[in-house]
């Protein structure tokens, strides 16, 4: 692929996860300090949560120029793009919200500078044929993608710092599996640390992403079983764990040479009709949006705020991650042991910010607690069953609908 502004190239790996990993060509290896804190990038790199682009001109970006003039961007790219009207395209299940991304998203995508998009997550597939056509899309812009079966990470360089990506969708935010066609990286702890590990391998001075879709929505904090993992996963060599789906901002803590963000929020998620069913949300939550950049001084937090009513994005403020009040208000488990954390999780980490109590907790990946997980997740997918015969006779209607 051809340079990208700033000096970005890309590639991506293929083959099926987590096997032996395959390489395309180009791309280079260059000095991080990956024994320091965010692996001490040479230029600067954005992450950023969920995006869907539903028509075009959605909102105004007027006021996202000057942050991403800062470097290269990676998204969450929630909605998949289709070629076509959405009322004309087949939808997998038409008993679910479906997202979806107007093909004009990559103008959107081009304009922000963005130089990878993850598509690790419950609605890339939510139309038939999305991913395949997003990644047709976004490799003739030069854009890599990550977090699908068929290309679980990939890897690209901004200015002299290369960085490598790895995605994948967890079971809980109920991903679509395609048996034909490639789908959204599914998330199996004991294999991604796995990949994890020989990615750190062969790409030793790299600064190595774990960009993961998971967790309830609107939940306050993370799930303990997540947490966990997020850890083992910096003991396996990851500099960043970046995750989303809560859209929500949730708590950023360090850990050992690591930084381990849970969930950036939402980006550009407009909350407007798609296909007819409009996108919104009772907290104001939803609209306090969090950027983080990897810059040579450390990493750096950006906030946005989003106001549904004009479709703006305006900027807060921004400031050094760790010393950022909000984020010290969202992450009171700072430090906590994974024992500690769960203890606490149990009185106080439950609720989310609507108030509710999910009644399925998942405390760990290994052991025992690993077994408890398998069973609750094939307690929610039968749960899911019944809601959806709910929802096509009739029972029941989702409030968002």
């Amino acid at each position: 692929m051809g340079e990208r502004t700033l000096g970005a190239a890309v590639r991506c790996g293929r083959g099926t996860y987590p096997a032996t990993l395959l390489h395309g060509k180009g791309g280079r290896q260059a000095g991080v300090c990956v024994h320091e804190p965010f692996g001490c990038p040479t230029m600067n790199l954005l992450f950023a949560g969920d995006l869907a682009w539903p028509d075009t001109d959605i909102i105004d970006l007027s006021a996202l120029g000057d942050l991403t003039a800062h470097g290269p961007l990676l998204v969450n790219l929630e909605g998949g793009i289709i070629d076509g009207p959405a009322e004309q395209s087949a939808v997998a299940n038409e008993y679910k919200f479906n997202l979806f991304s107007h093909a004009s998203v990559v103008d959107v995508l081009k304009r922000l500078n963005v130089v990878a998009c993850g598509l690790a997550n419950n609605h890339v597939s939510d139309y038939v044929g999305a991913v395949d056509i997003s990644k047709t899309l976004l490799a003739q812009q030069d854009i890599a993608v990550c977090g699908t079966r068929d290309v679980p990470w990939c890897e690209f360089t901004v200015g002299d710092t290369q960085f490598v990506v790895f995605a994948a969708c967890s079971r809980l935010p109920e991903p679509r599996v395609d048996s034909t066609a490639d789908h959204a990286l599914i998330f199996e702890p004991a294999a991604a640390l796995a990949t994890l590990r020989s990615l750190r391998a062969r790409f030793p001075q790299a600064t190595l992403v774990a960009f993961m879709h998971w967790g309830y929505e609107l939940a306050r904090y993370p799930q303990p079983a997540d947490r966990e993992w997020a850890r083992e996963a910096v003991d396996a060599g990851v500099n960043l764990v970046i995750g989303h789906h809560p859209h929500i901002v949730q708590g950023v803590e360090q850990y050992k040479a690591g930084v381990i963000a849970y969930s950036l929020g939402n980006f550009l998620l407009p909350q407007v009709p798609y296909r007819g069913r409009k996108l919104h949300y009772k907290t104001p939550a939803v609209c306090e949006q969090l950027i983080l950049e990897a810059a040579p001084s450390g990493l750096r937090a950006h906030w946005l705020q989003y106001d549904p009513a004009s479709q703006t994005v305006t900027y807060d403020h921004s400031g050094p991650v760790l010393d950022d009040d909000r984020i010290r208000q969202r992450t009171p488990f700072a430090g906590m042991t994974d024992s500690e954390y769960r203890s606490w999780f149990s009185k106080e980490g439950r609720f989310g910010t609507e108030g509710k109590l999910p009644g399925t907790v998942f405390w760990g990946y290994r052991g025992w607690r690993g077994a408890e997980s398998t069973l609750k997740l094939a307690y929610l997918s039968a749960r899911r069953s019944v809601r959806k015969l709910a929802i096509s006779t009739g029972v029941h209607k989702p409030y968002n609908w």
